[in-house]
């Protein structure tokens, strides 16, 4: 510094490098959406084992498949009034909006 006898009178200075700028952080928060299978606890009318797990787990349907058991069969085999396409968040179904329907229960 100048005070101090150092630094420069002629005009010319040399500038020190500076830190690069902190970026300014930023929410890392997202909208995360919840889905569940609804009614709660679907199956098919095949039976409690063909339900939103097994629909999501198994993409093999007699042999044929289009890839998932959803896109092979999951607007048949209806079950308390809905399939798994619409009953399964694995088929692109269920809820978001946390309202459910609870499945009644086999006699």
């Amino acid at each position: 510094c100048c005070a101090c006898g150092g630094g420069s009178t002629d005009g010319t200075a040399t500038l020190s490098p500076t830190p690069a700028p902190t970026p300014v952080p930023t929410n890392s928060t997202s909208n995360v959406t919840t889905c569940t299978d609804n009614p709660v606890g679907w199956y098919d009318r095949d039976g409690p084992e063909n339900n939103c797990t097994w629909y999501s787990e198994n993409a093999f349907f007699n042999g044929i498949t289009n890839g998932t058991t959803c896109g092979d069969i999951g607007d048949s085999y209806e079950n308390f009034n809905t399939t798994a396409n619409q009953a399964c968040c694995a088929c692109g179904g269920g809820t978001t909006d946390g309202t459910v329907t609870l499945s009644p229960t086999p006699a």
